[in-house]
């Protein structure tokens, strides 16, 4: 299998950073238990025209992340708030479009305890409080796929006690190029469905995209997912001479995929340590592998949103 042509890779990387026009609609994102921002990424393709307006990141490793990407322009300035006990959601009410949150999957994996909300580092509750105090149209979740069977029954619950209604699915990275699986729990809420199809690009009849022309197909209400692996390329390495990030692919080869792996890396070498994440024997890499466990695949979080909303706006 040979390494996608140098036009993929350029097209690939357009689609996550999409130009928009002056007068394209702009949407504003509260972004809770942010990590290194992969959900909001994600918004960022689905639909273009999203921005977030404030953070809340107490890891000063995603933070600092945040802060980086803002400085080169990859992000828009926004606050960071360090702790989401104590955040007050009011002053954001009738100000955002749409709430995001990755909170702490530690109380539902099944590579834990599962401790559910005797866990300490169970935040929903939290994130519950600040939906309801600044009352978005749209709330997008994600969180592990063991949170189906511990905890995804009390969200839900929580949301629509709060006036949404609620769509869910399982989505993996595979589905959109990747070649790794870490299928994940997405959660759309949505308290007006006008609001939601503005979100997804589902135009109405005055310009509009009609039902079956969305791109994605529809999942059932009650398939569920999430995504987790970020930062779509933090390297850390400066390209070679002449190499732009556009001429590297979006996702690595698979791991036992010797003749992909062997071509991309005689073309961008300083890419090895990076991307396969080899050991390199420098201790100050383990920040860029803990944002990429906690992370969000942004192409997966975008795919996951228009499926679900497409749910969500269906008669």
């Amino acid at each position: 299998m040979s390494a996608p042509s140098t036009q993929k890779k350029r097209n690939a990387r357009v689609a996550l950073h999409p130009k928009i026009s002056p007068d394209h609609q702009r949407y504003q994102g509260l972004s809770l238990c942010s990590g290194a921002g992969g959900l909001d990424l994600g918004l960022h393709i689905a639909p273009p025209g999203y921005q977030t307006v404030c953070w809340v990141e107490r890891d000063a490793r995603a933070a600092a992340n945040l802060v980086a990407r803002m400085e080169e322009q990859t992000l828009a300035q926004a606050p960071i708030w360090s702790d989401l006990k104590s955040f007050n959601g009011q002053p954001w009410c009738g100000k955002v479009d749409i709430l995001t949150a990755g909170y702490p999957c530690q109380p539902f994996t099944y590579s834990g305890l599962r401790k559910g909300n005797e866990d300490p580092r169970h935040l929903w509750p939290d994130v519950a409080r600040v939906i309801g105090e600044a009352r978005p149209p749209a709330v997008f979740l994600e969180n592990v796929r063991g949170h189906l069977t511990l905890g995804f029954h009390e969200v839900c619950r929580d949301l629509q006690g709060l006036g949404y209604r609620v769509a869910a699915g399982l989505f993996a990275a595979s589905e959109v190029g990747a070649s790794h699986g870490r299928a994940r729990l997405f959660i759309l809420a949505h308290a007006n469905s006008a609001a939601v199809r503005q979100l997804a690009g589902h135009r109405d009849e005055r310009g509009g995209l009609a039902d079956g022309e969305r791109g994605f197909p529809v999942r059932d209400r009650q398939d569920v997912s999430c995504m987790d692996d970020a930062v779509a390329v933090e390297s850390g390495s400066e390209p070679e001479a002449g190499e732009t990030l556009e001429d590297n692919p979006l996702f690595p080869p698979a791991p036992d995929d010797l003749e992909a792996w062997g071509e991309l890396l005689r073309e961008s070498p300083h890419l090895q340590p990076a991307i396969r994440r080899d050991a390199d024997g420098l201790a100050g890499r383990l920040d860029r592998y803990h944002m990429l466990g906690n992370g969000v695949v942004p192409l997966a979080a975008a795919y996951a949103f228009r499926s679900l909303s497409t749910a969500l706006t269906t008669p």
